[in-house]
């Protein structure tokens, strides 16, 4: 196959397509030229630059096992040289070669299961602190809900579990994110008065003097403070190296990132999927009346909910919160039967993945059984990414999804509002466009599903 130039309006066409709606450009691209699909220059005027689409667990492996050939880049606003934009951007998700290496090093032991495990105390103090807030019988945006769940609960454990000092940063690092994805700040990339550009950069200045300033007061106040920040600060590396300030800041914000956005997402669509699927949903209370009988879960019992760990799996292929990843290549490498340029993008379609039927029959239906006999390799399965960048904090997200499902759907039942338009926008995630209005219920257990509307119904099917 030629991957033909494509320039001028028609790159820009093929540009914005593929930023308004990810999964739709690579499901057609997909459909007209395989598992190895052009999707246009990176921006017009850049033929020999192309983008190319790829999907199945082969070209998965020849990528994302590959980190010294397909580098990894960025999808949040660059900012100018030597702008807190620039430096609070840069963490673990950035770096490249032996950089990547030694901070990976340095941030692991705060993910590694026992740190996790101490964890899961304060992940259920917060949750149901906001969980006793929610009213029966009122209508909610379950999307816009778990965000502020989320950021609670990502503050607390990244940054501090007093909400003064980790809610507030938390806040300012969501307003960030969003602001990264501003239409406006894209469009007008220009640091004058008055821009959402220029907004951008001076809220990066906020966060980054945020960040130093909590810095300092734990080296003022030593103590034995637990949360992923003083754990950084304490990290060494085989040579007794630390992470320098800016570093810290770097790697802070994007784990928050990572976590909040991930996290967030996969609740909403999980509770969407459940409230859809009345079945599962009793087959799930099953096993908590069998496990916990009404309580939070240990952290010996955590493990014992089978059946919610295949939920969150299935949830996570069908409607996968991270729908794609990029790479570029850093030096000419041959794709299939394509031989590629240095600088060459490359888009890995995760959600094609997951939505091939030869590795997952009927691939739109949600069956979470289909995990009780399945075990898909890395790059056949990838919610957290594969290779040697997949994602660090993997183990802890599952912890937080596990006790954040089993302390809600315990204590409430959740109903789609009826007519509800439920369509897809990728931003870091592949999030609800609209939101996603649910009831919630004291726990009655009369499970029904809602008649809904939209591009839902081409991701998954519905009973």
């Amino acid at each position: 196959m030629k991957i033909a130039p494509v320039t001028g309006f028609a790159a820009a066409r093929e540009y914005y397509r593929f930023f308004h709606d990810p999964v739709d450009a690579m499901r057609e691209c997909y459909k007209r030229y395989g598992p190895v699909a052009p999707l246009g220059p990176i921006f017009a005027g850049q033929p020999s630059k192309p983008r190319l689409l790829i999907a199945g667990p082969e070209l998965n492996r020849q990528v994302l096992s590959d980190p010294a050939t397909f580098r990894t880049t960025g999808q949040l606003i660059r900012g100018p040289r030597g702008s807190a934009q620039q430096r609070i951007r840069f963490g673990l998700t950035r770096m490249n070669g032996a950089r990547h290496k030694q901070q990976r090093q340095l941030i692991m032991p705060a993910f590694h299961k026992s740190a996790v495990d101490g964890y899961h105390a304060l992940m259920v103090e917060v949750a149901t602190g906001v969980l006793n807030k929610w009213k029966p019988g009122r209508v909610y945006d379950i999307h816009s809900e778990m965000r502020a769940f989320v950021l609670q609960l990502s503050s607390a454990i990244l940054f501090s579990a007093d909400p003064d000092e980790g809610l507030a940063i938390g806040k300012l690092m969501e307003e960030w994110l969003l602001r990264n994805f501003s239409s406006s700040v894209w469009m007008l990339p220009v640091d004058l008065p008055g821009t959402a550009y220029r907004g951008l950069l001076r809220h990066a200045e906020r966060i980054e003097k945020e960040i130093l300033s909590m810095i300092e007061r734990r080296r003022a106040s030593p103590g034995k403070r637990r949360d992923v920040l003083s754990l950084l600060m304490e990290a060494r590396d085989d040579e007794n190296r630390g992470m320098t300030d800016e570093e810290l800041v770097g790697q802070a914000t994007i784990l928050f990132g990572a976590s909040f956005e991930t996290a967030a997402t996969t609740l909403t669509w999980t509770l969407f999927l459940l409230a859809q699927h009345p079945a599962v949903m009793r087959k799930l209370m099953d096993e908590f009346d069998a496990v916990l009988s009404g309580s939070a879960p240990s952290p010996d019992q955590l493990p014992k909910l089978e059946f919610l760990a295949y939920v969150i799996k299935e949830s996570m292929r069908v409607l996968s919160p991270v729908p794609y990843a990029i790479r570029a290549t850093a030096r000419r490498v041959k794709i299939g039967s394509l031989t590629l340029p240095h600088g060459s993008t490359i888009v890995c379609g995760h959600y094609l993945t997951h939505h091939m039927p030869e590795l997952y029959p009927e691939p739109e239906r949600f069956q979470p059984e289909r995990w009780n006999s399945i075990d898909p390799s890395q790059y056949e399965y990838l919610p957290f990414s594969a290779g040697p960048r997949a994602c660090i904090g993997a183990i802890f997200a599952t912890q937080l999804l596990k006790i954040s499902l089993t302390l809600m759907l315990q204590r409430f039942r959740f109903a789609v509002v009826p007519g509800t338009r439920i369509d897809r926008v990728a931003r870091i995630t592949m999030q609800p466009r609209h939101g996603m209005p649910m009831m919630i219920f004291d726990n009655d257990r009369q499970y029904a599903s809602s008649r809904v509307a939209g591009q839902i119904h081409e991701m998954v099917e519905l009973p």
